[in-house]
């Protein structure tokens, strides 16, 4: 499935647009909250048993996918790392902190982990974070990795900073059981052509990894929170009103 720059720009005008809940006689209403657009592809002609066609990793686009200034991260930390992240007023763990979570039921455990999109842990951290929520954060694909991988690693409290302007940036691609995959690609609030930038980026990536390259998607949609799933196809975007 190849896909051309016109096509891309395309459905996403027509994801945005029928974001909006229209009905005859009304008028037009848009939702009262910034909706975050994702992409959604699925793939064919792949085997998953196959760990090098497997995915697990942290990309950087071109642009922001959040519209606010700060990542929804938690960092885990010592000494320099941590004081550097409480001064930026990051939610943070060090590891008294860890230990006593441990401590706590599993269901504790569940809700910690899912409150915070990404973590970033500090190298000699890590090995505490594997033994007490490796269990918790990888089926959740939210283990920090080290470089190339991810980004979740920090020795520096100088990395810091560095890591939350990546975060900003960055998507979390997995590929491991099924052969789809939705990444968000931002916020309806963005300039389109950066949106546009994102989607492209994405799309390029996935299918670099793929074996059969383009012919490996066999279908992409664009959806708003909210908003109906668009296809990506001409006939389908045909079919609607722009």
């Amino acid at each position: 499935m190849k896909i051309d720059d016109k096509l891309l720009k395309k459905s996403l005008d027509a994801a945005i647009e029928h974001s909006i809940i229209k009905k005859e006689g009304f008028k037009d209403k848009v939702r009262k909250f910034d909706e975050s657009i994702d992409l959604i592809m699925n793939l064919k002609d792949i085997n998953l048993k196959d760990p090098k066609q497997r995915i697990d990793k942290e990309i950087i686009l071109p642009n922001n996918i959040l519209t606010k200034d700060r990542p929804n991260i938690c960092v885990i930390a010592s000494d320099e790392i941590l004081l550097e992240a409480k001064n930026l007023g990051l939610e943070t763990m060090d590891k008294d902190g860890l230990i006593k979570l441990n401590n706590e039921e599993k269901k504790y455990k569940k809700k910690f982990v899912k409150k915070y999109n990404f973590f970033v842990v500090e190298d000699k951290m890590m090995p505490n974070v594997a033994r007490y929520l490796a269990r918790f954060l990888g089926p959740l694909g939210k283990m920090p990795k080290p470089f190339p991988s991810g980004y979740g690693i920090i020795s520096r409290p100088d990395d810091l900073n560095v890591a939350i302007e990546r975060y900003l940036k960055v998507i979390r691609i997995q590929l491991k059981k099924q052969p789809l995959i939705q990444v968000k690609v931002g916020k309806k609030s963005m300039d389109k052509d950066k949106i546009f930038e994102n989607m492209k980026a994405i799309v390029e990536y996935i299918a670099d990894q793929m074996p059969h390259k383009y012919n490996n998607i066999k279908s992409m949609f664009l959806k708003t929170t909210m908003g109906h799933p668009i296809k990506i196809d001409e006939q389908f975007l045909k079919g609607i009103e722009v």
